[in-house]
């Protein structure tokens, strides 16, 4: 579910914009390096666009999909996924798509922000820590087709409030 970020990466370049339907084969070729066998369907991806609750964003370089995340908009939002292809890890691409869901999340309300990441990700890990998830529990077997474990991870009000008033840290 992400990537980890080099201590002073280089900000992210690229165009970010709304996921689409169009977009689905890019992303299902990723899920599938990235996440397998957990990955998600084409069907899973075209409910999720579909619900108002929900806003994918992609991030493009030089035309093409790079990274995607998602995000459930509610006073308790969740990040639902986020994927950076290896080809373009620890260029803060990962950072970036994570505050432009977690801008999202407040201008809709959000009073916490709410993930699950791989227990033994801690690339991924160490990028949500950096801006300001703290770690609560283990959902054991929670990713159905592998058996593993997830960390449940939450960024709370102030350190949200904090995210949106200075965006670069």
């Amino acid at each position: 579910m992400g990537e980890g970020e080099a201590e002073g990466a280089p900000p992210s370049s690229g165009m970010l914009r709304d996921l689409g339907e169009a977009d689905l084969p890019r992303v299902l070729e990723l899920e599938a390096e990235l996440f397998a066998p957990d990955d998600w369907s084409a069907g899973m991806y075209r409910e999720e666009l579909a619900q108002a609750s929900r806003r994918y964003r992609a991030l493009e370089v030089e035309g093409r999909l790079i990274a995607w995340g998602g995000v459930y908009c509610g006073v308790q939002a969740e990040i639902l996924t986020i994927g950076v292809d290896p080809a373009h890890r620890r260029r803060g691409h990962g950072s970036r798509l994570l505050r432009d869901l977690l801008e999202i999340a407040a201008a809709r309300g959000a009073r916490e922000v709410f993930l699950e990441v791989r227990a033994d990700d801690p690339g991924a890990q160490a990028l949500y820590a950096g801006h300001g998830f703290e770690p609560l529990a283990i959902r054991p077997n929670y990713y159905p087709r592998s058996g593993r474990d997830a960390l449940v991870m939450r960024l709370g009000s102030p350190l949200l409030r904090e995210k949106m008033t200075n965006p670069g840290r």
